[in-house]
């Protein structure tokens, strides 16, 4: 109990340290590649939701994914690349190739698909080198360039809302 209060204290500190850099400026470029950062613990319709990005986009995206999840059983066959608390250390630094691939690609758009504060996904947001990051209004306003007011569990409304901005700001 006391380690995990210690070390989401220190990820909270390179959370912090992170955006003191500020975001990035948004460019017109149109849209090509999307991360989406999951929270798996309480999100599970993963194959849904990207069938509601290909059914917006006509397939013209590339979509990579990235989910926290909270333990793993190694019995379990997994599709997607995933992380858990013990792949980030006390210092913001990451265990797993996956999670520096991921935070250094730099994606055109890169969706926060949480809607509960956390800071192992938070702190991944922060790092990212995307050029344009969508989340929920739920979460820390100072992580996103944009933000829709709706939960996980209205991925439909959210994706629809998404997408209709993103014509609106011709990424799309």
């Amino acid at each position: 109990m006391f380690y995990r209060t210690i070390k989401d204290f220190l990820v909270k500190k390179h959370i912090k340290k992170s955006l003191a850099k500020g975001l990035s400026a948004v460019n017109s470029e149109p849209i090509k590649t999307i991360g989406v950062l999951i929270d798996g613990i309480h999100f599970s319709d993963k194959d849904k939701l990207i069938n509601e990005f290909k059914k917006h986009s006509n397939g013209q995206f590339k979509v990579n994914l990235l989910i926290f999840r909270k333990k793993v059983n190694k019995k379990e066959s997994i599709e997607y690349p995933y992380f858990t608390k013990k792949d980030i250390g006390f210092s913001g630094n990451y265990s797993k190739g996956e999670i520096e691939n991921f935070v250094n690609f730099p994606f055109d758009l890169l969706i926060n698909f949480y809607d509960e504060s956390n800071a192992n996904l938070e702190l991944i947001t922060a790092q990212s080198k995307a050029k344009f990051k969508v989340g929920f209004a739920s979460v820390n306003k100072d992580l996103n360039h944009f933000f829709v007011n709706t939960f996980v569990e209205k991925y439909v409304d959210f994706t629809q809302v998404l997408f209709d901005y993103l014509r609106i700001l011709k990424k799309v």
